[in-house]
């Protein structure tokens, strides 16, 4: 194998790739990238055996090949590298194949030499037929999932908050994100029925990768094969498992009635949460709302150390409540906020709290308070 490639233009492959890599401390055909050059292309993939990823750039082919080579150094290479064209050329005649990397130009005396493995065991993401995927407009699943992947688990042993629950009804699609004590949903219409019938778990490694691949596109394309989700956008392609499990009944979760409705200024409140976190204790950072006639008081504390305190004037006349969070929930809630104003729903100091959005009614956010 023998190629000659834009440096920066690699580097951007082997960043939209190596995220689905796991840091190992052994050798593993799972620490690295297969790099396969073809007639004008030079193709990257990764897998953790659970999600597969792949992209290409351009190149110019002298000798069509393939290598495997470890992630982690590769990257560092190409991060550090100071010419604008980069050469790769792998020897495969000693035991393991070693990878010459240098100056395309010549211009720079150079060379990085990477030892690679056997390139067939990392495998690859086939060929897909467009008959079995359906187009999609990036954003808006950008959108729903910056919405409701805040409030996924992760390595949470109920492996199903792992993950976003997909569910399609007709052209609209349902997005749900739990770890059990917060929930996010939110729901949009697409031009398109989602080529899946019953609702899915995406687990939360392949959210971060599809959030990375749409970023800045316009479309993408989504097929179920093989009891698997694959994904494209742009040159970048996704397959990945989904996770096997019965999602709880997020309906159950949403209240359904509350007694008490109260607005904020998000920019106001978000700037107040910031202050009071600093001087709330770990590892909860616990945040007291303590809502009075026209007015809110914001705390925290570190005893003995320190304490937050601040009062809002709010258009609020029900009885006196004091309801306690878990401070980065809340952060968190407000962020996904997209409004200037933030509505805030509840009935007691111990009953599930809604969190809306007052310009998008098909978001609800909710949050179990703590004890007081």
């Amino acid at each position: 194998m023998k190629f000659t490639v834009n440096t920066h233009e690699f580097l951007k492959a082997i960043t939209a790739v190596d995220g689905v890599i796991t840091v190992r401390e052994i050798k593993s055909a799972l620490s690295n990238l297969k790099i396969q050059a073809t007639d004008n292309a030079v193709y990257l993939s990764a897998t953790d055996l659970e999600i597969a990823i792949k992209t290409s750039v351009s190149a110019v082919v002298g000798q069509k090949g393939s290598a495997s080579l470890p992630a982690k150094q590769l990257s560092n290479i190409f991060k550090n590298l100071n010419f604008d064209s980069t050469s790769l050329a792998t020897n495969d005649n000693q035991e393991s194949s070693e990878t010459l990397i240098t100056d395309a130009t010549g211009k720079m005396d150079t060379k990085f030499k990477v030892n690679g493995i056997d390139s067939d065991d990392i495998k690859t993401i086939p060929s897909v037929s467009e008959s079995s995927v359906v187009e999609f407009p990036c954003q808006t699943i950008r959108e729903m999932f910056r919405k409701t992947s805040y409030a996924m688990a992760i390595e949470e042993t109920r492996f199903v908050f792992n993950g976003l629950f997909l569910k399609p009804n007709d052209t609209d699609l349902i997005v749900v994100g739990t770890d059990g004590r917060r929930l996010s949903k939110v729901v949009r219409k697409f031009p398109k029925q989602f080529p899946f019938k019953n609702g899915v778990i995406i687990p939360h490694k392949a959210v971060r990768e599809m959030l990375k691949m749409m970023e800045g596109k316009d479309t993408a394309k989504i097929g179920f094969i093989d009891e698997q989700i694959y994904v494209s956008s742009g040159n970048v392609e996704l397959l990945f498992k989904l996770i096997d499990g019965n999602f709880p009944d997020y309906e159950q979760v949403i209240p359904k009635q509350t007694s008490q409705s109260v607005r904020f200024q998000k920019a106001d409140f978000l700037t107040f949460l910031k202050q009071a976190l600093i001087s709330a204790e770990e590892p909860s950072k616990q945040i007291r709302l303590s809502f009075s006639s026209g007015n809110v008081n914001i705390s925290s504390s570190n005893p003995g150390t320190m304490m937050f305190d601040h009062n809002m004037p709010t258009e609020y006349s029900g009885d006196s409540i004091t309801i306690a969070f878990k401070g980065d929930y809340l952060s968190d809630v407000v962020k996904a906020i997209d409004d200037p104003e933030v509505i805030l729903e509840f009935t007691s100091s111990s009953a599930p709290v809604l969190f809306k959005d007052p310009s998008d009614s098909d978001f609800v956010s909710v949050i179990m308070p703590m004890k007081l």
